[in-house]
């Protein structure tokens, strides 16, 4: 196994130190079977349980560094949160215009100990002038839905209007008029009567020197008000407080509700989310690096399938030439050692045969070396083809090198199938690319015939 460097080696050690104290390898883990034999595939001959303790200590101690640095990650930026607090002596502090409008959450604690937490928006000091007009317009449009408030529609108004002095997203400074302020006054607040009325209200917007008037018709119902509670009484005050003195650069908070005391501050959410996205990363780094395993594993495996008909044809022509089985063997993995020595790269199911010769030479038995062959590649054609060696072996067959032969011709039959397959494929994938670019083609005749026309149509007499 690899020694491991730096920071990660000593969180590494230290992680292993951890796993085998707390036996960690006895929880059952979903995926464990299938990563010990994709192990096996990639690492063969070595000890596997090794293997596999050095695989689930690595990704625990991949996702434990994450899951530091995230906690890091979150701590900083809540310690910056605070440092550039917005609230100071109880005021709300703005940006500048060209800033922008900027969200917070902010927590009100009421001296009794109740909390209420609130979503706010706070709006910039100034806006641009050459925008009124247009601005001005989109206000009336969505005039309707500005003052609705929680009511479903203006038609059956039961609940208090939102007749604010400035609107979120409009620079304007709000003056509203009524036709009947007992029923609505300009602040919103409705008064049912008992029958149904419809009030006339006016707003009059205002920029500096510029004004503007916008008109809207609603109906109120004969319904009770019900009683307001005090997060909803908060929200009011809230609204008020942030209208009031726009160009300043902050505003009064709500300092009491009902006579109990309210003290404010920022719910920093960002730390949060910074931790609950690196615990996920973490979890998903453990989980999905398996996969990624089972990828190279099966790689591997495709990797044996495509050399199995050139293995298999050097076989038999080493035994048509004279060469015992073993000879053979030995003779296809020297070659393939010699190849390598000389630069050429590594082949997986070559580096198994060239295993395989050398458990011959170190005295196991034949049999048991194709056998152990056949099982490391864990690939059908190899496992077959270790049995025809075994089987040559124990029992001496003389139709060893017909069943190599028709072996051969049947493995050369499935390459060509293969490549057959794989050339379908790839022109299945070229298909959409090449209809993209007919259309383009198309399109820029179309173009070009129709600018033609054009030129005609201008010119007289197309030639």
């Amino acid at each position: 196994m690899d020694r491991k460097k730096g920071i990660f080696g000593i969180c590494y050690q230290i992680v292993l130190k951890i796993y085998k104290k707390l036996h960690l390898w006895k929880i059952p883990v979903p995926g464990r079977d299938r990563v010990r034999a994709d192990l096996n595939q990639l690492y063969p001959g070595e000890n596997t349980e090794e293997r596999i303790t050095e695989y689930y200590v690595t990704k625990l101690t991949m996702s434990v560094i994450l899951l530091i640095a995230g906690i890091c990650v979150a701590f900083l930026v809540v310690v910056a949160g605070r440092e550039r607090d917005p609230i100071e002596n109880g005021r709300m502090q703005r940006e500048d215009y060209k800033s922008g409008e900027k969200d917070y959450i902010i927590t009100a604690k009421l001296e009794d100990g109740e909390k209420f937490s609130f979503p706010i928006k706070v709006t910039p000091r100034k806006y641009e002038e050459q925008e009124l007009e247009q601005m001005a317009l989109t206000f009336r449009e969505e005039l309707s839905e500005l003052i609705l408030g929680e009511n479903e529609s203006l038609d059956r108004v039961v609940k208090n209007l939102e007749l604010a002095e400035e609107y979120t997203g409009y620079p304007f400074w709000v003056e509203w008029k009524s036709d009947s302020p007992d029923v609505v006054d300009r602040d919103g607040v409705v008064h049912m009567r008992e029958e149904d009325c419809m009030v006339h209200l006016n707003a009059e917007l205002h920029y500096e020197e510029y004004c503007e008037t916008a008109d809207v018709t609603v109906t109120v119902k004969t319904k009770d008000i019900l009683q307001q509670s005090e997060k909803e009484l908060i929200e009011e005050l809230l609204r008020s407080a942030q209208l009031t003195d726009p160009e300043k650069e902050s505003f009064l908070l709500p300092k009491s509700v009902e006579g109990k005391k309210i003290t404010w501050e920022v719910k920093n959410t960002i730390g949060f989310q910074v931790l609950g996205g690196t615990l996920l990363t973490a979890i998903a780094i453990f989980f999905f690096k398996d996969r990624d395993t089972h990828e190279l594993a099966e790689k591997k495996k495709q990797e044996a399938k495509r050399k199995y008909p050139e293995i298999v044809q050097k076989l038999t022509l080493y035994m048509e030439a004279g060469l015992t089985v073993r000879a053979a063997f030995g003779r296809v993995a020297e070659d393939y050692e010699q190849a390598r020595n000389r630069g050429a790269a590594k082949q997986a199911a070559y580096e198994e045969l060239l295993m395989a010769n050398r458990e011959l030479r170190m005295g196991i038995s034949e049999s048991a070396a194709y056998e152990n062959f056949g099982k490391r590649t864990g690939v059908r054609e190899y496992i077959r083809l270790s049995t025809f060696l075994t089987q040559n072996v124990k029992k001496g067959s003389t139709q060893l090198l017909q069943q190599l032969r028709e072996e051969a011709k049947t493995a050369e039959e499935m390459r060509m199938q293969n490549a057959r397959k794989l050339s379908e494929e790839a022109s299945t994938k070229l298909l959409l690319p090449m209809m993209l670019l007919l259309l383009m083609v198309m399109i820029l005749i179309c173009l070009f015939i129709m600018n033609r026309f054009s030129d005609s149509d201008d010119g007289g007499v197309l030639m």
